[in-house]
């Protein structure tokens, strides 16, 4: 069984390298029962990412909007947004997704393709994702160019790559033709874009320190309710939610690549209390923090831990 984490900056940039410098992109086949949690948490990358649903449905969330994205469907994340998928009903949701740098659509750094057709997509603020159904021609149209390019992605033949790359480009034009607002630049206000991440880069950088409210309030220069209301409408939960589970992740990192004490992960994951610790990630994960060790340590013959 592999765990999947996705490990940022503080600033909940994602860390992964997805591809490699000579062709960046990346393509996983991924469930969400091998995620901590069974979710991926709030982070953005500077790659776009296409996420196609095989099994189930996962809910995406960026910044004031989500949506549910269920199987045959498919969700286009544009680059630099922050974004969070969590597995939605009974089912375990697994995905077909690929991450890749814009600079692959144009063919060379700031040509005219990239000029013409993929920077005014990037520079849509409005343009955090875009929902692909089976209801319109188009939609599916892009839907099958995908599955066969992963498809072809799993064989890892020698040209892989090519195939993915003509797929990807038909998938740009086809949407850009049917969808031409998204090349329209909007100017929305960026300001409350601006103070959610100076509040999570606050908690990503302070999580160990025993903060409150009004030190994550303060960081953004912004009242305890206005606080508040951020977290609500922009993520969907409170700070105080957020700041715990951002604290059991990493609690869980210390868990399984170290052979730390129980009670010194929970100190360094920014909990005062061992027995409030294991209370909190028992109901989060099911099991007690020994048990989850036992069961998904590196050091296990039969766990992998990778990245996505």
């Amino acid at each position: 069984m592999q765990i999947y984490k996705i490990e940022t900056e503080e600033n909940g940039r994602e860390l992964t390298i997805h591809g490699s410098h000579d062709f960046p992109c990346g393509s996983y086949d991924e469930r969400f029962s091998h995620f901590v949690g069974g979710e991926v948490p709030w982070h953005w990358h500077d790659e776009i990412e296409v996420v196609l649903v095989i099994e189930g449905a996962t809910k995406v969330e960026c910044i004031h909007s989500s949506d549910i994205i269920r199987t045959g469907e498919m969700v286009f994340i544009n680059a630099n947004t922050l974004h969070k998928l969590t597995n939605h009903g009974s089912e375990d949701c697994r995905i077909l997704n690929v991450v890749f740098s814009p600079k692959i659509l144009g063919g060379v750094d700031f040509g005219l393709i990239y000029k013409k057709h993929v920077l005014p997509v990037l520079n849509n603020k409005e343009l955090l994702f875009y929902k692909f159904s089976n209801d319109k021609a188009w939609h599916q149209q892009v839907i099958n160019e995908l599955a066969t390019a992963f498809d072809v992605w799993k064989k890892e033949g020698s040209d892989r790559e090519f195939y993915m790359n003509i797929a990807l480009m038909k998938f740009w034009h086809v949407f850009c033709t049917n969808q031409q607002g998204i090349t329209v630049t909007q100017n929305r206000s960026k300001t409350n874009e601006r103070r959610i991440q100076t509040l999570l880069n606050f908690i990503h950088s302070h999580y160990e320190e025993r903060i409150s409210i009004a030190n994550i309030s303060q960081a953004a220069n912004i009242s305890e309710s206005e606080c508040y209301r951020i977290f609500r409408n922009a993520l969907g939960c409170s700070p105080n939610s957020y700041l715990l589970n951002y604290r059991l992740r990493k609690s869980v990192q210390l868990l399984t690549e170290s052979n730390k004490q129980i009670a010194d992960i929970a100190f360094e994951s920014g909990f005062n209390c061992s027995a409030y610790f294991a209370k909190k990630f028992k109901l989060a994960f099911n099991v007690t923090p020994m048990q989850f060790r036992k069961n998904y340590s590196v050091t296990s013959d039969n766990i992998v831990i990778n990245q996505s």
